[in-house]
């Protein structure tokens, strides 16, 4: 019997434990963004966690832009606390073709090689999802 009672409580510890991680982690976060504009254009902007009343750098985005004023490069950059610097993150390069097609070129940086060639990637995507895109 006491072994019965004892299990029983392992079990509802236990169950009670995994509800508490999955609440946990469908907790929305708190964001704050810093954009930076030149122009009317978006040329760079960072994303805190607000956590305990602190801003903590998360990421950095810088984008440049061509003739057309589209968007042509999209950088992206994570901070890292410990070297207390922003660390390249990964790339997307941006082509406009006329018949409306965007073709992408992705890659992700490579920190032996110092450059954007890991897992790269390219995507064609239709020009009606370019504000989808870049809001």
């Amino acid at each position: 019997m006491k072994t019965s009672i004892l299990s029983k409580g392992i079990l509802a510890l236990a169950f009670a434990f995994i509800c508490s991680l999955a609440v946990s982690a469908v907790a929305p976060k708190d964001y704050m963004y810093d954009t930076k504009e030149e122009n009317g254009k978006i040329i760079s902007k960072v994303i805190y966690l607000q956590e305990s009343g602190m801003l903590n750098k998360q990421v950095r985005y810088e984008f440049q832009y061509n003739n057309e004023g589209k968007v042509s490069q999209k950088v992206a950059y994570r901070w890292n606390g410990a070297k207390d610097e922003w660390m390249p993150f990964y790339q997307i390069q941006y082509q406009y073709a006329a018949d409306g097609q965007i073709s992408t070129h992705y890659a992700m940086w490579d920190a032996k090689k110092k450059s954007y060639t890991l897992n790269v990637q390219e995507m064609m995507i239709p020009a009606e999802n370019y504000d989808e895109i870049f809001s």
